[in-house]
């Protein structure tokens, strides 16, 4: 599979399966984005999705919900994740997607969330880990590392929202306290099962 990050909007996965489009708004929703039969859009919440919905094709299938799915063979979970904030009643969705044999978890709001032990035992195995980071502040940083322990995948994918840089400040911050060695920002991940390493491999998504 092949993952990038469109801009600002969101991490597009393009699989053998079907195309996944993970939070994209309405500026990058346009009929070749969405040229695949087998989309699916997916969304953190119900307002976002009714935000982009005008932009949406009628192929295209949508998912904003909390629950289990399966759309073109391709099995999704998304749960209500409460936010760390003062609001009880804040909360966000967290989603899970098997293609092509790998687990991809995408995470948005990093540093608001912690994942209670019932969902990530219910997501299983996580091969892939895709971050969008607000910030390059510590406290993303810790966050990150804190998402890591608990959930332990094999790649994590790091995106920062507003960062014209090529190499990411959170990107080089991750790195240092992982003890790995840089390597250049990429436009598109290309990742399969059998490259799937045993180690930790972070990866500095560049906005396409």
């Amino acid at each position: 599979m092949k993952i990038s990050w469109i801009s600002d909007a969101g991490i597009r996965a393009e699989t053998s399966q079907g195309l996944i489009l993970f939070n994209h708004d309405e500026n990058s929703l346009t009929s070749s984005s969405q040229k695949d039969e087998n989309t699916i859009a997916i969304f953190l919440n119900e307002d976002l999705k009714k935000i982009s919905e005008k932009k949406l094709e009628e192929t295209t299938k949508v998912i904003f919900e909390p629950g289990e799915y399966e759309v073109n063979n391709i099995p999704i979970q998304s749960h209500a994740i409460r936010l760390n904030t003062e609001s009880l009643d804040e909360s966000i969705n967290i989603f899970s997607v098997i293609s092509e044999g790998l687990t991809i978890c995408y995470l948005n709001e990093i540093t608001k969330i912690t994942i209670p032990a019932n969902v990530t035992e219910s997501i299983g195995k996580i091969d892939i880990l895709v971050c969008i980071s607000n910030d390059s502040s510590d406290k993303s940083v810790e966050s990150i590392n804190s998402l890591l322990s608990s959930l332990d995948p094999r790649i994590l994918l790091i995106a920062e929202k507003g960062n014209n840089l090529n190499v990411t400040e959170i990107y080089q911050k991750l790195i240092k306290g992982l003890g790995q060695t840089p390597e250049d920002p990429i436009n598109n991940a290309n990742i399969t099962k059998s490259s799937i390493p045993d180690a930790l491999k972070v990866v500095n998504l560049k906005k396409t």
